[in-house]
């Protein structure tokens, strides 16, 4: 029961917002240290940053949800 509980769900989805942000800037760092191609960071970093955005959108929805 405790797997599926709602803080469960909280935690898991700040997990995959923390592990998204860090790659996010683990790739302005390559490409900034010019160990990434334009066309590369550009497309996996739109990818990371997409991630980011749909898991906050997630995590404040959940959180609006459990706070009514």
């Amino acid at each position: 029961l405790e797997k599926w509980s709602p803080q469960s769900a909280l935690d898991h989805l700040q997990a995959k917002l923390d592990a998204s942000e860090a790659e996010s800037e683990a790739q302005i760092e390559q490409f900034l240290a010019q160990d990434l191609p334009l066309d590369s960071f550009l497309e996996s970093f739109c990818q990371s940053r997409t991630r980011s955005h749909v898991c906050r959108t997630q995590l404040e929805k959940l959180q609006e949800l459990l706070q009514k």
